[in-house]
């Protein structure tokens, strides 16, 4: 077949493939097509085929990527994947580059990601000859990947792996396409290769490493979820009121000021000072101290973490005189040695991650912030100011929170080990361009945002207050620009709110609540039947544990109980991935004992969870 018959039938084959199979990528090209037909976009690359292979030619620099020796760069960049643990790998269970570990051999290479797409070739020889489950193909240049097209057929190449596609895209999109490529075939996830063309940025390299570094089942143990999730069944044992926020509702008249403890709380904590009658003042419990330090007294606190290390914030209090003049509004797996600093009158609690009471809302969020930003949307607040609420750190001091915040952190720009909680990465500002922050705030920003575009209402005024980041939906406002209009009889605003969340509120299970129990009850009993059959199971090959892992997952994931999947998902995504790559290495291994054990330790966590719901059905 002559070159030019086979280009366009490459051309033609991928359109189809991508229209079919990936519509947004299809939608993005179809788009960039238009541009250049509407003379709003010059190609700059032309394809050219020089010495048995595809060059491509930069008509803006002119200069050739291969340097008219395609086949030499494509063997030097097929020659320099291995099978090696400490080269070219991103390591999924610790955010590290792999260099410290021994030089071991993985049996195959199950995962693959190639930053850059250049002529394809090397593409097309490292899947024939490593065959990967799962490829991540990133590239930032959508027309050299529009060039690809003509190279490659990617729909024969999906025919044996699962193809990943991030092309052209910002931030908040390349995050959800390394999720999704992080979600298929975890249990690879060990060990993932990659291959940087020479010259693509490091940037996107970076991003997966934030990725990797977030994974839910590395934030929040199997542990932590089974004990968080099964506290609001003892706290409604123990008579506490739980809020119906679906019903509830704030007088739509008063503005609403949300506090939180990031840097702008400390720039701005004179102006509350002076204004504080001026709004409904909803606080996150963190900020508790530097408002008593000021004489500023909250009408709503929000308390979300259900750990005892947040008793801090209470401890650091002068007095409890803060405490008693405010409703608390708490997330039901709030330790009981917080709840005792209040009056169960004044305390209501609500469901963050559970729903043992229905109709009563469930509203998860990723962190204390954008938790308490969902509530006050759904109490129906019409005017929301965000103070505190930076998500970012200070562009000064590069500390993540105010000055008298219990657990600021003082953030530094490491590229080769990237932390959660005090690395530094760029985002869109709330009143600059840009403004550095974390990857732990930028979930957070993600989940704002969200939140802003899905749930807030029309007639739902946002003003955004902060130095910090940008949220989508919302109007960058600088205190000093806000209108006061006239001040609120806090005494009377208290009694008002007091009455409003009794009035739906409840301490007891309804029989349908009772029958939705027992159900989950019924459930985990046939689960830990299930597993108590595999135990002391003799296995012969690691394809058999393999298909064995494999099918419990499966089991896990048909769980109705949302709760109980959650937990032993989460147990399976955090232990699969090291028994996976023990069994991609020559190293002898007891497979019968790796399972037994396994099982074991489900049967561990599915005896506990029934113990929970004993006594509620």
């Amino acid at each position: 077949m002559q070159i030019q018959e086979q280009i366009t039938q490459n051309f033609q084959q991928n359109i189809r493939y991508l229209q079919q199979s990936h519509p947004t990528l299809f939608a993005k090209l179809s788009a960039y097509e238009n541009a250049v037909e509407n003379g709003h976009y010059k190609e700059k690359y032309e394809l050219v085929f020089e010495n048995g292979d595809f060059d491509i030619y930069d008509t803006t620099t002119q200069q050739y990527l291969y340097n008219k020796n395609p086949q030499k760069f494509v063997q030097l960049l097929t020659q320099s994947v291995n099978l090696f643990k400490n080269e070219n790998v991103l390591i999924a269970n610790r955010c590290d580059t792999g260099d410290s570990q021994e030089k071991e051999e993985m049996l195959a290479i199950e995962k693959f990601v190639f930053f850059g797409v250049g002529n394809t070739t090397h593409i097309s020889k490292i899947v024939e000859k490593f065959r990967p489950k799962s490829i991540f193909i990133v590239e930032d240049d959508l027309e050299l990947f529009r060039l690809s097209l003509m190279c490659i057929d990617y729909e024969l190449l999906s025919k044996g792996s699962i193809l990943h596609f991030s092309i052209f895209e910002d931030v908040e999109e390349f995050s959800k396409s390394a999720s999704s490529f992080l979600k298929d075939c975890f249990y690879y996830n060990h060990y993932i290769k990659f291959l940087q063309l020479p010259g693509f940025s490091d940037e996107k390299l970076k991003n997966l490493h934030r990725s990797i570094a977030t994974q839910s089942h590395l934030l929040f143990s199997y542990k932590s979820i089974l004990e968080q999730y099964t506290q609001p069944l003892k706290r409604l044992q123990e008579g506490y009121y739980f809020a119906n926020l679906l019903k509830t509702k704030l007088p739509s008249e008063l503005p609403l000021l949300l506090v939180a403890p990031g840097p702008s709380l400390s720039k701005h904590i004179n102006w509350l000072q002076k204004n504080q009658n001026s709004f409904l003042i909803m606080a996150l419990s963190a900020t508790l101290p530097i408002l008593e330090k000021a004489d500023i007294q909250p009408d709503i606190i929000t308390h979300i973490d259900g750990f005892k290390r947040s008793k801090k914030h209470f401890e650091l209090l002068r007095s409890k005189t803060i405490l008693k003049k405010s409703i608390a509004l708490f997330a039901a797996q709030t330790p009981p040695s917080i709840l005792d600093y209040f009056d169960k009158e004044q305390l209501f609690l609500f469901e963050n991650s559970t729903q043992y009471k229905e109709e009563f809302g469930n509203l998860c969020a990723f962190c204390a912030g954008s938790t308490s930003y969902l509530i006050a949307l759904v109490l129906n607040a019409k005017k929301i100011y965000l103070l505190g609420l930076d998500l970012a750190v200070d562009q000064k001091t590069l500390r993540t929170h105010a000055d008298e915040y219990a657990y600021n952190l003082e953030t530094q720009s490491n590229d080769e080990h990237i932390s959660f909680r005090n690395s530094l990465v760029k985002t869109a500002g709330n009143f600059q361009k840009s403004v550095f922050t974390t990857p732990n705030f930028l979930l957070s920003i993600n989940a704002i945002n969200e939140i802003s575009l899905g749930l807030k209402r029309e007639e739902q005024k946002i003003y955004n207050l902060n130095d910090g980041a940008f949220f989508k939906n919302t109007n960058a406002t600088l205190p000093k620009e806000i209108t006061i209009n006239s001040q609120i009889d806090k005494k009377e605003l208290h009694t008002e709110l007091q009455k409003s969340f009794m009035r739906y509120a409840s301490n007891t299970l309804t029989a349908s609540e009772s029958n939705k129990i027992t159900a989950k009850y019924k459930e985990a009993l046939h689960i830990s039947k299930e597993l108590q059959k595999e135990q002391e199971q003799k296995l012969q090959s690691a394809k058999e544990l393999e298909s064995k892992l494999l099918k419990l997952y499966d089991t896990f994931s048909k769980i109705t109980d949302e709760t109980l999947k959650l937990i032993l998902t989460t147990y399976a995504h955090s232990h699969y991935p090291s028994i996976f790559d023990l069994l991609n290495t020559a190293i002898e291994t007891n497979l019968s004992e790796i399972y037994t054990k396994l099982v074991q330790d489900l049967l561990r966590v599915t005896t506990d969870y029934t113990k929970a719901l004993d006594g509620f059905h």
